[in-house]
């Protein structure tokens, strides 16, 4: 089972359902993964320090946030594709993690979940 919801560097209001899907050992698929990373200045500069692209910082961000993370994001072409591989291979720091989340929408103090979501995790 997995759960897909809206998560980029620009909005966290999933923050306390990745950690539901991690008490849960649920998979998490962010939906809209790589938005907005024209208008994020730290991935641009993070980006610019290990010679890789904005949308390889933003996967590896995602895929430093949890293990339960799984972005898929979509590719037009085996380059692309090949891109997007050579982000699980990028190591960010703990500080360009963090820096990297600054300025997004605060995490919901509480989340919301559907009924049959909370009867098939109850068992």
């Amino acid at each position: 089972m997995s759960v897909q919801n809206r998560y980029n560097a620009a909005d966290r209001r999933s923050e306390s359902l990745i950690d539901l899907c991690e008490q849960e050992q649920l998979v998490f698929l962010p939906w809209a993964p790589i938005q907005d990373l024209d208008r994020n200045r730290t991935v641009q500069d993070v980006a610019r320090r290990h010679d890789a692209t904005p949308r390889q910082v933003v996967l590896a961000w995602l895929l430093a946030r949890s293990p339960q993370i799984l972005p898929i994001p979509g590719t037009g072409s085996v380059g692309h594709a090949e891109e997007n591989i050579a982000a699980a291979s990028l190591e960010l720091t703990p500080d360009e993690v963090e820096a990297i989340g600054k300025g997004a929408l605060p995490a919901r103090s509480r989340t919301m979940i559907s009924g049959w979501f909370r009867r098939h995790l109850a068992g």
